[in-house]
């Protein structure tokens, strides 16, 4: 009986927190860090705890902004978002981008330029300046291009900041990261297509409709298998291929498992975000 009750406590807890960090972007932020871990380990170079950090309070900055802007979305997608006053949102944002900058001085001025990127991208991704103007995340694609190109470019820019790496080495980071986003952010506007539908976004499932998108994002992830190829084939990064493989065969199962079924949005953040927890985990294992 005791233990029942301490078990029922303990699930209720984990529940309410696992809630809080995917609700407050702390979860997102974490993972946006571990994508800019991931380009270190590519590359061969020392990782920099601080660069992470930058990283992580840039992208919660970033996220709290779009939080205090997608009010008629979140209004049906996560109506326990949209009740919060802007501001709850704004200020956490504004402190968040601040850090960010001031710790990313320590890597130099470039990386502050990195960091920026992505704010200024879902400036215009998320506010409408022009009532003729739609905003960027009401053009049929440019909401999932935007926002994978945004990981992407940090993931794979911001590391190869702190050492000299080929350009070469940086635009196969750039593309496989941009690819296993595109898939990433693809899922979830299949996730939220009501809320989507009722405020006017027009997103790729919203447009071709869920058997096309699955269809689509097979052929997105399928992309990454002739990236693992080719990045064998130059000999590169083949000491981190069994992550890497992984990677897009978690792609694979995703696509699988959350595209014509329904399941409660905890389990889709948990899962499709922390798609990169797993990858880095198998990384540390194969390289030393």
């Amino acid at each position: 009986m005791f233990l029942s009750k301490w078990l029922r406590k303990v699930n209720v807890f984990s529940s309410h927190f696992l809630n809080f960090l995917t609700s407050s972007s702390i979860y997102l932020a974490l993972n946006s860090s571990l994508v800019v871990f991931l380009g270190f380990f590519l590359y061969g170079t020392e990782v920099s705890l601080a660069t992470l950090l930058a990283a992580f309070l840039a992208t919660f900055s970033v996220y709290a902004l779009n939080k205090a802007t997608d009010k008629a979305e979140d209004a049906i997608n996560r109506p326990e978002i949209s009740l919060k006053n802007p501001k709850f949102f704004l200020i956490p944002s504004l402190v968040a981008l601040i850090l960010s900058l001031g710790i990313g001085l320590l890597d130099g001025p470039w990386a502050d330029l990195v960091l920026v990127a992505p704010l200024l991208i879902g400036l215009f991704y998320s506010v409408r300046f022009s009532k003729k103007v739609p905003r960027l995340k009401e053009v049929v694609g440019v909401k999932s291009i935007l926002v994978a190109f945004s990981w992407a470019f940090t993931g794979s820019v911001l590391p190869a900041l702190t050492k000299s790496v080929n350009y070469d080495l940086v635009l196969l980071v750039f593309i496989y990261i941009f690819f296993s986003l595109l898939v990433n952010t693809v899922l979830f506007d299949v996730l939220d297509l009501r809320g989507d539908q009722v405020s006017g976004v027009r997103t790729i499932p919203y447009v071709l409709g869920l058997r096309k998108t699955k269809i689509f994002l097979i052929l997105m992830n399928s992309c990454l298998l002739i990236w693992l190829v080719y990045s064998a084939s130059r000999g590169v990064f083949l000491s981190c291929m069994p992550a890497l493989v992984f990677g897009v065969f978690y792609g694979y199962v995703m696509i699988g498992h959350f595209v014509n079924h329904r399941f409660k949005r905890l389990r889709a953040e948990l899962l499709v975000d922390g798609e990169w927890i797993p990858l880095i985990a198998i990384l540390r294992l194969f390289v030393r």
